[in-house]
Formats: C-alpha cells, structure tokens, sequence
C-alpha cells in the first residue's frame, strides 16, 4: 500500500509538473487592463502585464494588445513580436535613473507596434538593447527619459513611423551596431537626435531632428542622412573622430535640408569627414558652419 502511495503521489507531481510546462506554450497570448497574471494569457484569460505574458510566450511566439491601458516595463529574452494596433498601449518606468521601459536582451529577433513608453523624467532608458539579432520598431513613442530615448550596441535596427521627444538624448549607437531610420521624428531632446560612436552606422531617411541640444551626430561612426530636415537645433551636423577608441567619424548628407539651428549649421572636429552629394544637391541655411580639422566636402551647396 505504501508504494502504490509513493506511486500515485509521484504521477501526480509528474502531472502538476506537466500542466506548469503547458501553461508556457502559447504561440499567441493576450494582455489587456482587466487580465490577471494568474491566467495563462491566452484568448479567454488574459494576462495584466508583459512580464507575465513573456513567460507563458513560445521563443518566437506574439503579445496582442487587447485594450488601452499600461503594461509595466519589461525584460525581453526571447524572440518575440509585441503588437498593439488600434489602442493606446503605454509602458512607464518605474521611479529612479536605473529603471527602463524596455530591456532587450536575446540573440534572436524582436518586433514591437505601437507601444508609447514614457520615463516621467525618472526612467533611465526607453528602450534598452543589449543584444539582440534584428529589432523591428513600428509607431513607436519615447519621451521623457532621463537618459536616452533608446541605446543600441549590437545586432540590426529597422525603426519607422515613429517619435522620440524630451529625453536626454534620442537615439544613441554603439560598437557593431548597424540601423535604418525612416519617417522618424526626434525633437527636444538635451542632447542630440540621433548619433552613431565607433563601430556603428546609422541610416535615416525621410526624418527629421528639431529642438535639440544638436541634430545628427557621427562621433566616430558613420551616418548617412537622405531627404531630412534638420532644424531649430544648436548645432545642425556635427562629425568627428574619437581619441579612446581608434575611429574616423563618416556623415553624408543628400538632399536635407539644414536651416536656422542657432548656433552652427555643422561643426566638423577632427577625424571628421562631412561630405554631401556633388554636385550638391543639400542646402545649408544661412550657412553657416565650423570646421575645427576635420574635412568638408565640396558637395555639399551653401545657400
């Protein structure tokens, strides 16, 4: 009797332990402001949050939005596609300069729609990346960050449609880091818009930067500008090298148009190359720049 007992006990554990795996394996989960994180998330139990929704998510598998409301911030550590189309989805980070919206830390790929995460001028970073394969950004809004609107230093980012505001800085790149931007606004942040370090290249296209501290900026890095509108900001372009680690900044520039940044149109530093499309087919107004050794091409028109 005793080890039919043990038996019976045993399978029983074999199966909560069974049914806790299930409860991990929705290719699709669901959070909405009425779930509960005591559900499985799926289409007839919601979850509340991300965090409890990631945890019940296949590697690979999607977050639908349900409703509008705010969903906590979250750590990403598995390929996954977030959506929220329709409603208004928000993240806000927690109090204090160490909390993010959004970390991303997995080596497969991420895509998120729709989400607007905000910092209350207490978070520290929107969105996080500390590695990720390809991180896909649709309508996507970030303000109010303390420090940058969002920091990558690995893998491919793809972000459209989308605004980052009133942050320390918009987007920032580093290392390897490679990423296309389109139709994206970055507007009153403290710093610049959007900058690529050593390492990191930097596309953005049909975008444009106002209201910053400064524009664009290649510190080291390459950026490629085509068709945007940089203006209303100290300092419009700025290009340099860097002197801690070895590298050559790169900005090239086709058709933007570059008008009343306040201090300077472009500073180009040392180990700085800012060229444009020759003949040129950019406008700088008024026209006015500063070269401290780096060089300047004559494509670029001064108008």
């Amino acid at each position: 009797m005793a080890a039919l007992t043990r038996k019976v006990t045993a399978c029983a554990a074999i199966a909560l332990a069974f049914a806790v795996t299930a409860q991990a394996q929705n290719n699709r989960s669901f959070v909405a402001t009425a779930g509960n994180d005591a559900n499985n998330c799926s289409a007839s139990a919601y979850c509340r949050t991300f965090t409890r929704a990631l945890a019940v998510t296949n590697s690979g598998g999607e977050i639908v939005v349900v409703d509008s409301g705010g969903y906590g911030p979250a750590t990403i550590t598995q390929p996954v596609v977030i959506t929220a189309i329709g409603v208004d989805a928000s993240i806000t980070a927690g109090s204090g300069n160490s909390q993010d919206a959004l970390i991303i830390n997995t080596p497969g790929n991420v895509t998120i729609t729709g989400l607007s995460l905000y910092g209350g001028t207490q978070g520290g970073i929107g969105i996080d990346v500390q590695q990720v394969g390809f991180l896909r950004l649709y309508n996507i809004q970030i303000e109010n960050f303390e420090s940058y609107g969002l920091v990558t230093g690995s893998g491919k980012l793809a972000l459209y449609n989308s605004r980052i505001t009133n942050c320390y800085g918009g987007l920032y790149m580093f290392n390897s880091a490679q990423a296309y931007v389109d139709n994206t606004s970055f507007d009153h942040n403290q710093g610049e818009g959007a900058g690529a370090e050593t390492g990191a290249a930097l596309t953005i296209a049909n975008s444009s930067a106002q209201y910053n501290v400064g524009g664009f900026a290649a510190d080291g890095g390459s950026v490629t500008l085509y068709n945007d509108e940089i203006s209303f900001n100290e300092f419009g372009l700025s290009v340099s090298g860097t002197t801690d680690i070895a590298g050559a900044g790169q900005l090239y520039f086709v058709d933007c148009l570059v008008h009343d940044n306040t201090f300077v149109s472009y500073m180009v530093n040392a180990g700085g190359t800012l060229s444009g499309s020759s003949p040129g087919t950019t406008m700088i107004t008024p026209g006015q720049g500063t070269s401290g050794g780096g060089a300047l091409s004559s494509g670029i028109a001064l108008q």
